[in-house]
């Protein structure tokens, strides 16, 4: 078999609140990897690329405009990739580390255009995590900021409600990760968030070999130690200095059955592909004991 091909960097993709702030964190604790916070810099590049397509299936955008002025779109592509690359260099560079890596959380929604631009120059770390508690991470995210991400819009203008949004989010995001995980052995890596809780070194020393690096078990210790989240970063990761459990599970104790339930019927084919628990599809609901509760409920606000 031929020797891996080494990259100049790596590229976490997960969708948000899969535990990608958890893994840049650990190896950004590495001798050889510079792994900062979020930088935009791939989902900014990928937008300038991404066209729209107008009623007569014509492609409006800069790919296609240049393309007017005779610049192929692979020149356009190697051109915007040097610009991108030469400020990670530059800062590993800096740091002096071999590696750079990129992980800003809503490069998930842009998998397409960010693998064409980056392609075999960098290894690819595809995080998955439980579909459920992506969900109720998500409400804390968008509670947090008070803000949707953009690449929840179209999302939340297709439903109502927010935790359909975030479960239909999850589904197309990780979907194409995991597949293009599974169709790229060779230059991507799937890591399962529960797996790097549950057993971190041995996750770390498979994640680190296919990056063609080893394995320092006191580099755990180091990153939990380092609080500092050099820009832009996912604030809850950074208020423990230990990996824990805690939030795996998390949508039985925050989800109600019948949600879950909902939610089930979108999310379940990927979670059984992930080996992940499916809650039960059976729904509980009576529109009789939820009339009920309405009405008990108006009849408390009239005593107050």
């Amino acid at each position: 078999m031929p020797a891996r091909p080494q990259p100049e960097g790596i590229v976490v993709l997960g969708c948000p609140r899969s535990g990608t702030t958890l893994l840049r964190r650990l190896l950004d604790a590495h001798p050889a990897i510079a792994a900062p916070g979020e930088t935009y810099l791939l989902t900014a590049a990928a937008r300038f690329l991404e066209g729209e397509t107008m009623v007569d299936g014509l492609e409006v955008g800069v790919v296609n405009g240049l393309g007017f002025l005779g610049f192929p779109p692979d020149e356009v592509i190697i051109r915007l990739r040097d610009f991108a690359f030469a400020f990670r260099r530059e800062h590993a560079a800096r740091e002096g580390k071999r590696l750079w890596l990129e992980k800003t959380a809503v490069d998930a929604f842009h998998l397409e255009t960010i693998t064409r631009l980056c392609g075999d120059h960098v290894h690819y770390l595809c995080v998955a995590r439980h579909g459920l508690d992506v969900v109720c991470s998500m409400q804390d995210w968008v509670a947090k900021s008070q803000a949707y991400p953009s690449e929840l819009h179209r999302f939340i203008r297709e439903t109502p409600r927010p935790f359909e949004a975030f479960a239909r989010a999850w589904v197309e995001a990780t979907a194409a990760i995991v597949a293009f995980a599974e169709s790229n052995p060779d230059r991507a890596t799937l890591v399962r968030y529960e797996d790097l809780v549950a057993d971190p070194d041995a996750t770390m020393a498979r994640v680190l070999a296919d990056v063609g690096e080893t394995f320092d078990p006191a580099a755990i210790g180091r990153a939990l130690a380092n609080r500092d989240a050099k820009g832009f970063s996912d604030w809850k990761t950074f208020a423990s200095a230990a990996i824990e459990g805690a939030s795996i599970g998390r949508y039985k104790r925050h989800l109600s059955a019948d949600t879950a339930s909902g939610l089930a019927g979108i999310t379940g084919p990927l979670l059984e592909h992930l080996g992940y628990e499916v809650p039960n599809m059976t729904s509980t609901r009576d529109a009789e004991a939820l009339r009920r509760r309405y009405l008990a409920g108006l009849a408390l606000q009239g005593l107050r």
